[in-house]
């Protein structure tokens, strides 16, 4: 009896040894990083700037290094644009030693730019120290024509209450900017944004316009 129960506790010993290696999976790797932009490389038509510059964030996941990190960059297959013509920005950047995110900068020249967009796709080299993370990719687009995204220091009001920007209701905007006046929109927590969401719908019921995917204009959260 006791050689079979000590067989037994043996066995289901090993057992959990087993699962202990199988379950358990250190990732040795490097460590991997996210990409965000803070801006777009598109000229207002009719502007007088020659450039424009934006900010691409990168944020680390996973634990600090006691030691400086190279980070690098390469192009990925949407890329069209011309690096030194049409944009210039860091193929690398030092992450110090304890850090866990930093900034670069590019900056786009009007010059060459026309209507039909030229792209730059930047992805993270994996022959630095760093591999791509979730967000790994991002897609810039250089054109004259007017922004994709709003200027709002809230960060989300008006894409919530205005929806998202497309090039068509930018340009609608600039084009009210003349005859609206937007002083009694001034509101907090995006109130002024939903009363001149219902302005500019009211003007468009009167003179409606196409939306870049070819819809029916309309101003509002979920357009």
């Amino acid at each position: 009896m006791k050689k079979r129960l000590l067989i037994g506790i043996l066995g289901f010993a090993g057992l959990l040894t087993a699962c202990s290696e199988d379950e358990i999976d250190f990732y040795t790797g490097p460590a991997a990083v996210n990409i965000t932009i803070d801006g777009d490389g598109t000229f207002v038509q009719g502007g007088i700037d020659l450039e424009k510059t934006f900010d691409i964030q990168l944020a680390v996941q996973g634990e600090h290094s006691d030691k400086d990190r190279v980070l690098k960059f390469a192009f990925g297959k949407e890329h069209t644009a011309v690096a030194g013509t049409n944009f210039e920005l860091p193929m690398e950047v030092t992450l110090e030693a304890g850090r866990l995110d930093t900034v670069i900068q590019c900056k786009v020249f009007r010059e060459g730019l026309t209507t039909e967009p030229l792209m730059f796709d930047l992805m993270i080299d994996p022959t630095g120290d760093f591999a791509g993370g979730v967000y790994d990719e991002v897609l810039v687009k250089m054109m004259i024509g007017f922004p994709t995204a709003w200027v709002d220091p809230s960060g989300w009001a008006a894409d919530y209450w205005l929806g998202k920007c497309t090039q068509a209701k930018y340009a609608f905007v600039f084009e009210q900017l003349g005859t609206v006046d937007l002083g009694p929109y001034q509101g907090n927590f995006g109130m002024g944004y939903m009363n001149l969401a219902s302005k500019f719908n009211e003007i468009l019921e009167k003179d409606p316009r196409l939306d870049d995917d070819g819809q029916v204009m309309r101003f509002g959260n979920g357009y």
